[in-house]
């Protein structure tokens, strides 16, 4: 998508309607959302300086191409720069020149526009030196105010080091850190900013600094960005080590590796490694993990751990660090894994509450009170007349079924909700039904014949218990005489039947499980502010409540395949379909005998998925198995930092690929006060850049951190 296509996509999301009918405007506000989406180090406020840039008429709002030209400057090469000498020469390009009295006139109305009394003196500015870059014609081109601008902080330092010292050439200690607070407030990180009020006890008991002092600081703090890039992308030393850690000597001894010097590495000296530490807090040789060092090193550490899911996670993002780089078998052996477990847990729930099962078959099966009074008395006799044993009749059937069941349902039900779910992850009501009713279909395939099955020998009992006394028994059957018995075509009686209970069943469940787990606990994948994982007590609960309205409201459907699977009697009257039998058992039982069972099918299914969702999560803890510790698993989960090792020559260097960047974002994410959450594909670029450049203009003048929405409309006003 290129760069203006992208750029009218966000500011469609984002626009409202002008004092012109036909006009759409970004209103300040927004603008700072979209480029500052973020909490960081930088004052959100201060953002408010970008949209005085690109309001280029000073109008008070931005127009559609007020927008499209900004966003086109900042993200072209060396955008941040070209930004602000636009800026800077009220010019729309860099081929003309920027005079000196025009830079300070503006660079003063921004100033004024933040205090009124603001009144400007070139020693005041801390710019001593800022008038000779202009020297001799009083004039400069762009790649001069490139140069101007990367220089600036440390001929400032230099130069208010001259302003402020005494007759001696020093400076108090006060003085130093002052000096060094205000040109480095916006470069580091705030554990360092909070330490370094404390860096002249480095030099002992001075009371006094010269300038070398005071440019061995500074210079040892701008290496940090090298330094910390050098940890960050250096894997732990073995698989078994969580982080690497770092002393003085180690540290000295891998920025000094001859690897690092043939790429013309910055030198690091000694001296300054121990005012590293020092800053760190640790005065000795004590080994520092580097995701501490990464913490004092990195001033956007914090935003990084907020910002980098939103990039490399989301399930859309083409960079996520979920991807590897090379064939692997340990997709599969986790899907195996999973896979068995899941049957096994899946045989431990069914098994606990089979007993429950028996007595729900029974119960259905009957007509009026035949045998059974009610379920209790059901389980009472089953007891008596078969004994423990009789209380799991058909078992067998029932774990034969339940992994293919759990397979068959499970990844049609997955299928079908990928095929419906949107761009955003989210997904349609109409959608999770269909998918659970198309799950419920195909599980009939294969669960009918063993459904069947498991019925006869659980009703088999039941020829112990005889209303007739001159009937003779049913002989007992096994499984394998029980499907000779039927056939193809009986292990199929009652499909129509089973496919009525199972297809509402499941497009109950499905949804009800998926919406108890995000409303009821928080569970949403797709949102970073959501949980990622429920914990074993909570899938337990989300599952059997589901599984309670879905038993309960299909329990006609069952009891009237019972009706039709199990093995008639020679009294008993015999039903020529689902539409018969239904009519049937309403004119001779009453509607009441739809719901025969209900109670027991509800304390049956319940449980079973609560027993089973149990069980996995209990089999998971015991039987870990653990992926392979791989330089990526290790490197994100310690420094916060996208896994770099992932990602291919195309990627790091193909600008396609890097303007493919997005943050995904909901609009209430990035606007606070709206409640609509549609989703943002923001570009990465956008932020950081704003960032960088924001971070110029404070090393122009740090005071233009105050900078608000206030300040810009006395800006404008002043036009």
């Amino acid at each position: 998508m290129s760069t203006e296509i992208k750029a009218r996509e966000i500011f469609n999301q984002f626009a409202t309607a002008g004092t012109n009918a036909d006009e759409k405007i970004l209103t300040l506000p927004d603008f700072v959302n979209i480029l500052s989406p973020f909490q960081t180090d930088v004052p959100k406020q201060t953002f408010s300086l970008l949209y005085l840039v690109a309001d280029t008429e000073k109008k008070g709002y931005l127009t559609e191409n007020n927008w499209l030209d900004f966003i086109q400057t900042i993200t072209s090469t060396d955008g941040d720069f070209k930004i602000l000498y636009k800026f800077l020469s009220q010019s729309s390009d860099t081929k003309s020149k920027i005079t000196y009295n025009e830079c300070v006139d503006i660079l003063n109305k921004i100033n004024t526009s933040i205090d009124p009394k603001y009144q400007q003196k070139l020693m005041k500015m801390n710019w001593s030196y800022f008038p000779r870059f202009f020297e001799p014609s009083g004039s400069i081109e762009y790649n001069d105010f490139v140069t101007l601008i990367s220089f600036l902080p440390v001929t400032k330092l230099i130069g208010n080091f001259e302003v402020i010292a005494s007759k001696k050439k020093t400076i108090t200690g006060d003085q130093l850190i002052d000096l060094l607070t205000t040109t480095l407030n916006h470069k580091i990180s705030n554990k360092l900013k909070a330490n370094l009020s404390h860096v002249t006890e480095f030099f002992g008991n001075k009371k006094e600094f010269t300038l070398a002092n005071l440019l061995f600081i500074y210079d040892s703090i701008t290496k940090v960005d090298l330094i910390n890039e050098v940890i960050v992308n250096t894997p732990p030393t073995t698989q078994d080590k969580d982080d690497i850690h770092i002393n003085k000597k180690d540290l000295y001894a891998h920025l000094n590796d001859p690897l690092l010097k043939s790429s013309n590495f910055k030198p690091i000296s000694t001296r300054e490694i121990d005012l590293l530490f020092y800053l760190i807090n640790k005065e000795n040789d004590d080994n520092i993990s580097r995701k501490e060092m990464v913490s004092f090193l990195n001033p956007n550490v914090n935003n990084n751990l907020a910002s980098l899911p939103k990039i490399f996670e989301h399930p859309q993002s083409r960079h996520s660090i979920r991807e590897t780089d090379n064939f692997s078998l340990w997709p599969i052996y986790d899907s195996l894994y999973s896979f068995f477990l899941g049957s096994i847990a899946g045989c431990i729930g069914a098994t606990v509450v089979y007993p429950i099962d028996l007595v729900k078959t029974r119960m259905q099966a009957q007509k009026h009170k035949a045998l059974y009074d009610n379920s209790i008395d059901c389980f009472k006799k089953i007891i008596k007349n078969e004994g423990f044993r009789g209380l799991y009749s058909g078992l067998g059937a029932q774990l034969v079924g339940v992994a293919p069941e759990k397979a068959i349902k499970l990844t049609v039900n997955d299928l079908v909700r990928k095929i419906g779910t949107k761009e955003d992850g989210s997904i349609e009501m109409k959608w999770e039904i269909l998918a659970g009713m198309s799950a419920g279909a195909c599980q009939v395939i294969f669960t009918n014949p063993l459904e069947i099955v498991k019925i006869r020998l659980q009703m088999q009992g039941n020829t112990k218990i005889l209303t007739h006394p001159g009937e003779i028994p049913h002989k007992h059957l096994n499984a394998s005489q029980i499907v000779r018995q039927l056939g193809l075509k009986g292990l199929y009686k009652g499909a129509s039947a089973c496919l009525l209970r199972d297809v509402p069943f499941s497009a109950i469940y499905f949804p009800v499980y998926a919406n108890l787990k995000k409303h009821l606990f928080g569970f949403d994948p797709q949102d970073s502010t959501k949980k990622k994982k429920l914990s074993s007590w909570q899938l337990l609960i989300a599952g059997a409540m589901a599984g309670a309205p879905s038993a309960f409201f299909t329990t006609p459907a069952d009891v009237i395949k019972t009706r039709l699977q199990v093995a008639a009697k020679s009294t008993d009257v015999k039903y020529r379909g689902i539409l018969d039998c239904g009519a049937t058992i309403l004119k001779e039982e009453g509607f009441s005998a739809f719901f025969k069972g209900s109670l027991a099918r509800v304390f049956r299914s319940s449980p079973q998925f609560g027993f089973t969702l149990a069980s996995y999560e209990l089999l998971q803890s015991l039987f870990p198995l653990t992926p392979p510790v791989t330089r990526t698993s290790n490197f994100k989960a310690i420094s916060g930092y996208p896994g770099v090792y992932n990602l291919t020559n195309d990627q790091v260097y193909n600008s396609q690929e890097k303007n493919d960047r997005i943050i995904y974002m909901n609009k209430s994410e990035i606007c606070p006060n709206t409640q609509n959450d549609a989703l943002v594909k923001l570009p990465a670029e956008y932020v950081y850049k704003a960032r960088d450049t924001i971070k110029l203009l404070l090393d122009m003048d740090h005071k233009f951190g105050n900078f608000s929405y206030d300040s810009y409309l006395n800006y404008i006003q002043k036009k």
